[in-house]
């Protein structure tokens, strides 16, 4: 409702200066003429009675209007009181809202960084995840992916009992941090795809396409360390796809030379007519303490990630 602004209220004004000098004059007036005049001998009753109802009610409205003198000040006083409150409750809170608002951001961030911490660790020490409310990002990583393809290295280094179980609880945490994907594919580093006769098509995001996918992953293995050769082939079967695609490439090797030529040539692959990439390009690093490669896939994953949108993370053994 919009306030009517009102004029202020002035006490002092002409027309209440004049009430109260009349008043007193007249209690002067008729004070002298009580004491100092002199009464007629043929005055009656009836006149001094008049002159003393007079008297007494000119007293009256003296007193009346004091008090409301005394009011309208105390009305003024309290009205400037509250100004001035209103004054410094509003310079308060506006000095408070940045610090309220740095305050919230700060809860956020260590908040966002405690569930990345929870998830990798949950993936490491295979504990299924909490249903808290999804994440928009897991690791630093964005997962607002429609669609999710991993290039795995399924080579002997990658694939030895305790490595690959770790390589299988990152997957099944990649994919639960997407509950809304519409699909997704697993492919070997070197192209090949883990369910033959499903090339250039999309695994069903169902809870049971799930499970099988992470348990067909116990016999996925013998490939050969070339993770540009499976990010390639992803890129030329997948690269008409309209909806967000990730790419999801995990390694511990990597041999060419030619890092920058490799690099340039996915992200040439990648690129869209409008000079966008097509799809986000991640890379998981796994350290292999008896392997002395992954210093060189880190690089090319970085490098990778770098020019496609994506995020590298390296895990520890």
């Amino acid at each position: 409702m919009r306030r009517v602004k009102r004029a202020p209220v002035e006490i002092f004004s002409l027309s209440f200066l004049d009430i109260i000098s009349c008043a007193f004059g007249a209690v002067v007036l008729l004070v002298l003429l009580a004491r100092n005049a002199d009464v007629p001998s043929d005055a009656s009753a009836s006149e001094v009675t008049v002159r003393i109802e007079q008297l007494l009610a000119a007293q009256n409205r003296v007193a009346d209007l004091s008090a409301r003198l005394n009011n309208e000040l105390e009305t003024l006083d309290e009205a400037i009181a509250a100004a001035s409150a209103d004054e410094t409750d509003a310079e308060a809170l506006e000095q408070s809202i940045p610090r309220a608002q740095e305050s919230i951001a700060q809860v956020r961030r260590q908040a966002q960084s405690l569930r990345n911490e929870i998830r990798f660790e949950q993936a490491r020490l295979n504990v299924p995840s909490s249903a808290d409310e999804p994440s928009p990002e897991a690791g630093g990583i964005p997962t607002d992916a429609d669609y999710v393809i991993f290039v795995i290295d399924n080579s002997g280094s990658m694939s030895a009992d305790q490595g690959w179980r770790q390589v299988t609880r990152v997957v099944e945490d990649i994919i639960a941090s997407h509950p809304e994907m519409k699909g997704f594919q697993i492919m070997a580093a070197d192209g090949s795809f883990m369910y033959s006769g499903q090339e250039g098509r999309w695994l069903p995001d169902t809870t049971t396409m799930r499970q099988r996918a992470i348990q067909g992953l116990a016999g996925f293995r013998g490939g050969a360390s070339a993770p540009e050769v499976g990010i390639l082939r992803a890129i030329e079967l997948y690269k008409n796809e309209q909806d967000k695609v990730s790419l999801y490439v995990f390694g511990d090797d990597f041999r060419p030379g030619t890092l920058d030529q490799v690099v340039t040539e996915i992200t040439q692959a990648n690129m869209r007519p409008n000079g966008t990439a097509r799809f986000r390009i991640h890379g998981i690093g796994f350290h292999r303490a008896s392997y002395g490669n992954a210093a060189q896939f880190s690089a090319f994953m970085q490098a990778v990630a770098k020019r496609n949108r994506g995020a590298f993370v390296g895990l520890p053994n």
